[in-house]
Order: structure tokens, then sequence, then C-alpha cells
């Protein structure tokens, strides 16, 4: 199995959260309240939260808020497929 490059956002403290990410999770919550996943996900994106804090603020994985990103800069529509011949 492959080493792990990148450490975990929370083992960068020692594994310890401090108060103001405390404070600004709380803070975000509260901003997004009542805001559909994908809407809540491009707020805090926007606000500057990473695609780890984000997932786990709003309990998905990190890939759905890139999924959210690419949706975004795409005009969320799908292009329709060309039929094959």
């Amino acid at each position: 199995m492959a080493k792990r490059r990148r450490k975990a956002a929370a083992d960068d403290a020692g594994g310890q959260r401090t108060a103001a990410d405390r404070i600004a999770g709380v803070l975000a919550l509260i901003a997004i309240k009542d805001m559909e996943v994908d809407a809540a996900a491009l707020k805090l994106d926007a606000i500057g939260f990473t695609s780890r804090e984000i997932s786990d603020l709003l309990e998905v994985g990190p890939n759905y808020v890139n999924v959210a990103r690419h949706r975004r800069k795409s005009g969320g529509k799908k292009k329709p497929r060309k039929k094959s011949s």
C-alpha cells in the first residue's frame, strides 16, 4: 500500500483542534443552516474552507465538494451525448 503523502487537517495541530477552529466550525454551521448540501459546500468554499474541512462539517466525502465545485464551473448542465452510428 502506498504511503500517505499529506497529513490530515486535524493531525497538523497534533491531533487537537484549536478553539478558533471550533468557533469557525460553529459559525460556518450557522451560516449554512437550512441550505442544500451543494449550496452549503460552495458557500463554505467561497469563505475559504478546504475540501476536507467542508466534508467534515457537512458529513460528506471530500470528493463531493470537488464535484460541487466542478458543477458550478460547468453551469451544472450535462452536454448531450452523440448518438453512435
